[in-house]
């Protein structure tokens, strides 16, 4: 299974990054254009076995996702780490999970890690054509979500 892993720094309080995350509406800012994110249908408030639905589409062409929450430890005052982690049911790809980890680092600052793994297609064959097609991609996504990231926590996003 290829993975992608991420771990940088934002200008703003855990509290802040996990208000940001704790909204799935928030994926429609976080996924790169020209690729467009449609929320379907959400299990609200989000907590372990929640589902989401949305849908990516690529102007007539898309695809739906279907994601459940398996764990999901959110932010409390006092506490240095919150996190969760989704995992597709069914969608573009044969396995993914993506594990969200939110650190403090007690000067009004906190990291964001992003820890993905996932085969677009099974089998060797699989590998091959993950490693050339979906692991570029994957990066990109979450490079540009790196950089957006920091701009909607600069800009005061609220959920």
């Amino acid at each position: 299974m290829a993975r992608f892993k991420q771990t940088f720094k934002v200008s703003a309080s855990l509290s802040e990054v996990w208000q940001l995350h704790d909204d799935p509406k928030a994926l429609i800012e976080l996924t790169p254009p020209p690729v467009q994110v449609k929320i379907l249908e959400m299990d609200r408030p989000l907590k372990a076995g929640a589902n989401l639905r949305f849908r990516l589409g690529l102007g007539p062409f898309g695809v739906v996702w279907h994601a459940i929450y398996d764990e999901f430890e959110p932010y409390k005052p006092g506490i240095a780490q919150c996190h969760f982690v989704d995992r597709e049911v069914s969608g573009p790809f044969h396995k993914w999970t993506h594990r969200h980890t939110f650190d403090d680092l007690g000067d009004g600052s906190a990291t964001v890690t992003d820890d993905a793994q996932f085969e677009l297609i099974g089998g060797s064959f699989g590998g091959i054509v993950t490693a050339l097609v979906a692991w570029p991609a994957i990066a990109f996504m979450f490079l540009f979500r790196r950089f957006k990231t920091r701009r909607m926590l600069a800009q005061g996003w609220q959920a």
